[in-house]
């Protein structure tokens, strides 16, 4: 215990420097870049000029890339990526201009291109720039990010990040039409589009690695696409519309509940708040923000909520008769639809309007009897629930968004706990565990999976999963003696080998703070224990989530 409260001083005093560093570096950066040279104005660069090659910048005035200004999470995701750059902006980024980096990434993203675009993009401005989007011009007309004449459009056009990277990508798009600019090296493309003097030209394939880890980073954080289900069990989180966490676990006296007192930061100690007694449990949000919780135990079914957006909760209700295990999502629509299993197989109700009524239960057609259930939505918005038994695994499927649903199809054999994540280009990833450890299968295609693959692993464990800031997805697993984790080592590639992760428990749960950092839960027979990332792959130790909380076997 007092070891974390060392580490929460310590880490307290370093959000306060950040913080300090943060508005310091917000404050110089709308106005004007940090100190660099500035250039007569006669200069000639021909497209990119020695006084743009440091990091810096150029003294003279930007404007903002975000009307909004930088967010909390720009300056966090700078602060991981800094270390991992090798190139000209290795600790050099900070919240200004991962805002810039930011609003680059969405405009290819709301344009439909990929991942890759966006760092064609981000190396671009990196050499241009600096990543600052200047507002004052220094060679002949050229302004923002891109550095683009007056004959891109005009100088409010230049200076918008949305317009100024379309206008980029029109250009890369006519060079390299029928998308071969997936082909052809990041370096090439920047400066056959930019068109600099030759001898210049080597500068853009020198960022194309650092490019392409913005690029990730990012691609993960600005996703506009569907809500992602929070996983189920016995200790579960889901973040408040004001982007706090919040935590349930069920003890054998009933839910217990703890929230962070602030956004990032840390926890209340834990509430009893009564409902079903060694329930499983599943949260989702409401369309209007409000969180909604369900407890389900062998006897009875309950759910409350939120009565406003990041606000105080209900009484219980009852939803339901008992059941074995449940799992919650969301439709595109932002209605909530929650599935449980029991000795006649699973059952789903839905709200009939977003943030509305329910509708009564009705049954799936089958499914597996006493299933231990996972949800995942695909990229159009369309719910998959997975449904594992001691003996059999079957997946049914939405038809269309919003729609009726498949039969159930075969997807495996029996095993203990399932759990599903989404790559970062939108495929479906499901682990399962066993006697022998810890299997996976994933998407080949919007209906095509691959065959179930080893990954190693505990035996018999309970699983969860999450995503990094940068679109890894990274799988955790518990057994009676032993906590564990494997990531992707890159976005949409191979799982690591698995690392021990702590002791023992009996079940583990995860979530992402608003910064995009990963907290995972592990119960025990003592208590809940937590666990936080503090950098891209760096953690804090377990310690008591403030106080033990319910013991849960």
């Amino acid at each position: 215990m007092a070891r974390r409260g060392l580490s929460r001083t310590v880490t307290g005093l370093a959000l306060l420097a950040g913080v300090w560093a943060l508005i310091l570096g917000m404050t110089a950066s709308v106005s004007v870049a940090r100190t660099g040279p500035v250039p007569g104005p006669d200069d000639d660069r021909s497209g990119v000029s020695h006084y743009f090659a440091g990091p810096e910048g150029l003294a003279i005035p930007t404007e903002p890339c975000d009307p909004a200004g930088p967010s909390a999470t720009d300056g966090v995701m700078a602060g991981q990526l800094n270390p991992q750059l090798g190139a000209k902006m290795a600790g050099y980024l900070d919240a200004y201009k991962m805002s810039c980096a930011r609003m680059v990434t969405q405009a290819v993203k709301d344009r439909g291109l990929n991942p890759r675009a966006a760092a064609i993009a981000i190396a671009t401005i990196i050499v241009e720039t600096s990543m600052n989007n200047y507002s004052q011009a220094v060679d002949h007309t050229s302004i923002g990010l891109f550095q683009q004449q007056d004959w891109w459009g005009t100088r409010e056009q230049r200076l918008n990040p949305a317009y100024a990277t379309n206008a980029f990508l029109d250009a890369m798009e006519r060079v390299y039409p029928g998308g071969s600019w997936n082909d052809a090296p990041i370096g090439d493309v920047c400066w056959r589009v930019q068109q600099p003097r030759e001898d210049l030209r080597y500068l853009y394939g020198i960022e194309a690695g650092d490019a392409t880890l913005i690029a990730n980073a990012l691609w993960a954080g600005t996703s506009t696409g569907p809500e992602h289900p929070y996983g189920s069990g016995r200790v579960v989180s889901g973040r408040s519309a004001d982007g706090r966490l919040e935590a349930f676990a069920a003890g054998a006296d009933g839910v217990h509940h703890a929230w962070q007192t602030t956004v990032n930061g840390d926890w209340s100690t834990w509430h009893p708040v009564g409902g079903p007694r060694n329930a499983q449990l599943a949260v989702a949000p409401n369309a209007d923000g409000r969180l909604e919780l369900f407890a389900l135990s062998d006897s009875t079914f309950d759910h409350m909520w939120q009565t406003g957006p990041s606000a105080g909760w209900s009484a219980w209700e009852n939803f339901g008769t008992g059941g074995h295990r449940l799992a919650a999502g969301n439709n595109a629509d932002g209605r909530i639809e929650v599935f449980a299993s029991n000795t006649e197989g699973v059952f789903h109700r839905w709200q009939t309007a977003p943030s509305g009524g329910w509708s009564g239960w009705e049954g799936t057609h089958g499914g597996p009897v006493n299933a231990r259930l996972a949800m995942e939505t695909a990229p159009d918005g369309r719910l998959e629930v997975f449904a594992l038994s001691d003996s059999t695994f079957e997946h049914l499927y939405q038809s269309g968004v919003n729609g009726g649903w498949s039969a159930w199809e075969n997807f495996g054999t029996g095993g203990r706990a399932v759990t599903a994540s989404h790559n970062q280009d939108g495929r479906l990833e499901v682990f399962a565990s066993n006697a022998d450890g810890v299997f996976h299968r994933w998407q080949t295609s919007p209906s095509t999976w691959s065959a179930w693959t080893g990954t190693g692993g505990i035996p018999d464990a309970e699983l969860t999963t999450s995503r990094t800031v940068d679109g890894r997805v990274e799988v955790f697993a518990i057994n009676a003696t032993t906590a564990s984790h494997a990531w992707q080592t890159a976005p949409d590639a191979a799982f690591s080998q698995w690392e021990t992760f702590g002791g023992g428990g009996t079940s583990i749960g995860a979530a992402n703070n608003a910064d995009g950092r990963i907290e995972v839960f592990g119960t025990s027979h003592a208590g809940v224990y937590h666990r936080w990332q503090t950098g891209f792959a760096t953690w804090s130790e377990w310690a008591w989530l403030n106080d033990s909380g319910p013991a849960i076997n």
